[in-house]
């Protein structure tokens, strides 16, 4: 596993952790004066995603199994320091959310102690593609497009174009209609986009599910605000199941070559 795979691993192992970092900072009533985190300036954003960003470059060095059950557990531990603080401090809805973060921090460190080795490294199988001394031009050139649009990274770099876009459209240029629809597609990138292109080579099924979600979504932001942008997001959306499909489809086995095999089990029969 290259360096690349294991920050992108250690992205998304940190995320739970930075969403109770983000809740921490809502839900903080220590200084008073401060306003919420959604009302204060554009670079508290910036520091907590910078925050997420040096804290998955750091995880690198960890072994990937170590990473999740270090995060998961730093998560559980976090939501329930958070829970514990509502009724310490008396807060209003103290026991409503004392109960509700104890239930996720629980959620958590019980991941955290079941994850097995099979569900971080997935199973590799070697390839049996035999290449031709001289291959001709067509062939070079299908095989070129095997290679480019096969890139095993391509789900990774959908998600930072959506995530860039939705950004730029939410706090940069965004105005009328589309900065709460660059927000929506920020959540959207991150919750939808960014598990399905993890979890695609362990849960297939539900990885392509959160794709069709993903891709439901951004048709209904460019229904709403009317920019050709989430148009061509919910057309990334949907190219990523359709190519591991078309990818399932060509690598079974024809029905010709399989037909003589169940006449002779018929005959055998």
């Amino acid at each position: 596993m290259n360096r690349t795979t294991r920050f992108y691993l250690a992205l998304h192992a940190t995320q739970a952790l930075a969403l109770a970092a983000a809740m921490g900072l809502h839900l903080a009533p220590i200084p008073a004066h401060w306003t919420p985190l959604a009302q204060r300036p554009v670079w508290t954003v910036w520091a907590l995603v910078c925050m997420w960003l040096l804290l998955s470059a750091a995880a690198v060095a960890l072994q990937p199994l170590t990473l999740w059950r270090a995060a998961l557990r730093a998560a559980g531990a976090l939501l329930l320091a958070l829970g514990l603080a509502g009724p310490a401090l008396g807060t209003s809805l103290a026991g409503s959310m004392l109960a509700g973060l104890c239930a996720c921090a629980l959620g958590c460190l019980g991941l955290g102690a079941a994850i097995a080795p099979a569900r971080i490294q997935a199973p590799r199988h070697p390839g049996n593609a035999q290449r031709s001394a001289a291959p001709a031009a067509g062939l070079a050139l299908a095989s070129l497009w095997q290679r480019v649009a096969g890139w095993p990274h391509w789900p990774f770099a959908v998600v930072a174009a959506l995530a860039i876009e939705s950004f730029r459209l939410a706090h940069i240029v965004g105005t009328g209609q589309a900065r709460p629809s660059g927000m929506a597609g920020l959540l959207t990138a991150f919750f939808l986009a960014l598990p399905a292109a993890t979890l695609r080579h362990w849960w297939a099924g539900w990885a392509a599910a959160l794709w069709l979600l993903a891709a439901a979504a951004y048709a209904g932001l460019a229904c709403k605000a009317g920019l050709p942008q989430w148009s061509m997001a919910a057309a990334l959306c949907l190219w990523q199941p359709g190519w591991a499909l078309l990818q399932r489809f060509r690598k079974a086995p024809p029905a010709a070559v399989l037909q003589p095999h169940h006449e002779a089990q018929n005959k055998d029969g």
